[in-house]
């Protein structure tokens, strides 16, 4: 009960902070970092015209709109309504885009329904990552490919304000090693997994493919 409890706590606040932040989301400060992940992601799931994406923590929608261009159609999922209604805003006129409200946790999609998942730059605000990713896996089709990108904890300074964070961020819950990036998807089920770092290795892109279940 404490778990759960302290699980609805820190999601609450992510939605809060998430919903004040919303307005100024894209080129906000922290876009230096948050782009160039977004971007290596998008770049690492090489989407083509037949594919059906789930962007996971889609925000404000910026990959959701820049996958419009190459995917067959796009979802754009967060726990922040703001960020939502503004996602929605910014992608009228793309008839192939849609974003609702769900959480990482307990996506509202069958088994199989994506060829493709997106989950750049959100992954730190989940309470529990491996269920995060298994509803990530579950939702991919067979030789779907999910893609994971998100600052990572390989370096001491990286480390250090990550441990910041938590304090002062709210929904902040924390940093990954890349490594440990690459085990949620392997204890998910995937293969194929690859891991590319940026930045030095403060920013870490893993990527995992789903088994060929038919």
């Amino acid at each position: 009960m404490a778990r759960t409890l302290a699980t609805m706590s820190t999601k609450a606040s992510t939605r809060r902070w998430f919903d004040r932040r919303a307005g100024s989301y894209e080129g906000g400060f922290t876009s230096r970092w948050r782009d160039p992940v977004q971007r290596g992601s998008l770049d690492a799931l090489a989407l083509t015209a037949e594919d059906r994406l789930l962007d996971v923590g889609c925000g404000t929608g910026a990959a959701s709109r820049a996958a419009a261009d190459l995917a067959d159609s796009v979802v754009g999922i967060d726990l922040s309504p703001e960020m939502i209604r503004q996602a929605v805003d910014l992608a009228e006129g793309l008839e192939n885009v849609r974003f609702e409200v769900a959480d990482a946790e307990k996506l509202p999609f069958g088994d199989r329904e994506f060829t493709a998942v997106l989950c750049s730059n959100s992954f730190h605000h989940y309470p529990d990552p491996l269920q995060a990713v298994r509803e990530m896996a579950r939702v991919l089709a067979p030789n779907g490919r999910l893609v994971i990108g998100d600052a990572c904890a390989d370096l001491p300074t990286a480390r250090f304000a990550d441990r910041l964070l938590r304090r002062f961020e709210p929904g902040h819950v924390r940093l990954y090693r890349s490594t440990e990036l690459g085990s949620f998807l392997h204890r998910a089920g995937l293969s194929q997994v690859m891991l590319r770092r940026l930045s030095g290795g403060g920013l870490a892109i893993v990527r995992g493919t789903a088994a060929d279940r038919e």
